[in-house]
């Protein structure tokens, strides 16, 4: 099927546009928030081969696509009239809730953080990259005293030092309420009162905070001002709103931040950081083992637990260890595609192993995830055993990544910073043995076509 007509089908299956409330689109996945799930032919979305997996979670029915998502995802709307279209996001970042589904705390809170948290990773990419590059130049003669690696650097470093503003805005918008005044606060906690010493407000000491990179306060914020934005819309006469409700809702929150929320997120955040230190303390142990449950944690989705902490880590000390673990996953992931690709007899199983591994080697890994190893079993233990023997040496070396995102061949520039290039390649070479043992112990476990 051509993508329109694959469009229509996906459509047809998933119980026609009067069941779809809205739709959206992520790097690999179709993303539905369905009224009635029992009218979905699943026999026959499991017979498309251009669907390479079936994901309902956190409220959404997930139809995992690979590249060619966002162009199947433009035929949609001639088949969905009427029906609300969600801007697409990033992978982590879910389109609106299922007012029907209910949900746990627990999953109500990790969906608030990772749907405020992914729009900002594009930001933390592109300055990473720039440091990237900058790295690089520095190793061919560029100096890092002259004025254009200074002006670069200083450009990249404002993604860090001001994430917590993006973040504010993010987070404001997932809880419907004004964006622009949770970045003002933010963007003022950073400005003028961030390590102030000193400084008094109504006759008390304000904590000394950094709020440079600090995302806690912000998160910690953001369900509080949208409680206020939405009382005091409720309250305020109607002529009174457009004036005093950004006001009142600044001066009520400056103060709760600064002498609440502040002081709490410099201690949840020092805990976070102190967790991640310890946790390398173990060094290739709790690397193997984190690098080996990836991939597992991804096809439940639990893989987003792990983005407050990265993104916290990398803000705080200016690198991540965590990360890491994916470095190997992803590349043994690979590894054990290509092995499918290469061994099996049917032409379909070679054709989609081959594709997929190419395809985790520069994206995306879920059409190697869901097409390959979780249908076919065995390759999926052995990524998952490649990942941890992988894992437990990026652990030994305690490789780390100065900026944060999906691991490939593009992105392995994450691990270039500092002064010196040995931990690219260190990466590099931990990236290539993931590769090879997701290859070796794939062939060697074979695997059952039928």
């Amino acid at each position: 099927m051509n993508n329109k007509e694959l469009a229509k089908v996906i459509v047809e299956k998933i119980g026609g546009h009067e069941n779809v409330t809205s739709y959206t689109h992520c790097i690999t996945r179709l993303r539905f928030i369905l009224k009635d799930k029992s009218k979905v032919d699943m026999e026959g979305l499991k017979e498309i081969k251009e669907i390479l997996g079936i994901v309902d979670r956190g409220g959404q029915f997930q139809l995992v696509i690979g590249g060619d998502v966002e162009r199947v995802f433009n035929e949609l709307a001639p088949f969905l009239p009427n029906v609300e279209q969600d801007k697409p996001a990033g992978e982590e970042n879910p389109a609106a809730e299922q007012p029907e589904e209910k949900k746990s705390t627990l999953q109500v809170v990790m969906s608030y953080i990772s749907a405020s948290i992914a729009p900002t990773i594009t930001v933390i990419v592109a300055a990473g990259l720039i440091n990237a590059v900058l790295a690089i130049a520095a190793q061919f003669g560029l100096s890092r005293e002259g004025g254009t690696y200074t002006a670069w650097s200083s450009f990249a470093q404002i993604a860090f030092s001001y994430l917590p503003v993006w973040l504010a805005f993010s987070a404001a918008r997932y809880l419907k309420t004004d964006g622009y005044v949770a970045a003002f606060i933010t963007a003022a906690t950073i400005v003028v009162f961030s390590n102030a010493e000193g400084m008094t407000m109504f006759g008390l000491a304000v904590p000394t905070v950094n709020y440079a990179g600090s995302i806690v306060p912000v998160l910690l914020m953001a369900p509080v001002l949208a409680v206020l934005d939405r009382f005091l819309t409720g309250h305020l006469h109607k002529n009174l709103i457009y004036m005093f409700k950004p006001l009142i809702s600044a001066a009520v929150m400056l103060p709760l931040v600064l002498f609440l929320f502040g002081p709490i997120g410099a201690f949840v955040g020092t805990l976070l950081v102190e967790a991640c230190f310890a946790l390398m303390k173990l060094g290739p142990i709790s690397m193997a083992v984190l690098a080996a449950l990836h991939p597992i944690t991804v096809i439940f989705g639990m893989h987003s637990l792990f983005t407050p902490v990265l993104v916290n880590e990398l803000a705080t000390g200016g690198v991540t260890y965590v990360l890491c673990r994916a470095l190997a996953a992803n590349f043994a992931m690979a590894g054990a595609a290509m092995a499918v690709g290469v061994k099996a007899k049917k032409v379909s199983n070679k054709s989609v192993g081959i594709s997929a591994s190419v395809t985790a080697l520069l994206a995306a890994t879920e059409p190697a995830l869901y097409g390959v190893l979780l249908p076919l079993k065995r390759p999926l233990i052995a990524a998952c055993a490649a990942a941890g023997v992988s894992g437990a040496v990026i652990g030994l070396l305690r490789v780390h990544a100065y900026s944060m995102g999906s691991f490939n061949l593009f992105t392995l520039s994450f691990t270039i910073g500092g002064d010196s290039m040995m931990n690219f390649y260190m990466a590099c070479g931990c990236a290539a043995l993931a590769f090879a043992l997701g290859f070796v112990f794939t062939w060697l476990a074979g695997f059952k076509e039928d």
